[in-house]
């Protein structure tokens, strides 16, 4: 019976054998199932993070362009607000000139004035000075004609002869009186 034993031995092996490779194929089932699982995760995963990269990648392009436009739109204020600017600088400089011009129409006209005062000024000096030339030169013929009048005077009375001493008396009154004693 050794040879059934061997049989039996061998069996026993074999049984455990096929126990243990079964074991061992259940074993690699469930690790395959695991990693199938893994797999399946893992490409779970990648999708989300596609889907991720993908929602992202559209913020990040929605990002840009928004960027974008709000970059191109101050750009266009800039503009805007230095074309504002250059033309009220250019209405201003504009304005300063048109008020330098007034200004010096002002001047001129001061300067015309002021001249043309001047000018009358001494054109009625000019007139006081021949107005007191001429009451001088009436003044000194009035005193001619005073002296040529009490000359005049004198020689009349002296040929009417008078020989009153009060007379020359009263001539004499009458000479210093008026301020031609000789």
């Amino acid at each position: 019976m050794p040879p059934k034993k061997q049989k039996d031995d061998g069996a026993q092996n074999n049984a455990a054998k096929i126990t243990m490779l079964d074991f061992e194929a259940k074993r690699l089932q469930m690790r395959i199932v695991e990693e199938q699982m893994r797999a399946d995760r893992s490409k779970t995963q990648e999708m989300q993070l596609q889907q991720k990269y993908l929602s992202l990648e559209k913020d990040f392009k929605g990002e840009k362009e928004k960027l974008f436009n709000i970059s191109t739109d101050m750009n266009r204020q800039y503009k805007q607000m230095q074309d504002e600017l250059l033309k009220d600088i250019n209405e201003l400089n504009a304005t300063v000139k048109e008020k330098d011009e007034v200004i010096k129409t002002k001047e001129q006209q001061i300067t015309d004035y002021r001249s043309s005062y001047e000018e009358k000024l001494k054109k009625k000096d000019q007139d006081i000075a021949e107005l007191r030339k001429k009451i001088d030169d009436m003044s000194l013929e009035f005193a001619d004609m005073l002296k040529e009048t009490l000359n005049k005077m004198q020689e009349r009375i002296e040929l009417a002869q008078w020989d009153n001493n009060s007379d020359n008396q009263v001539m004499r009154n009458f000479k210093e009186a008026s301020g031609f004693g000789n």
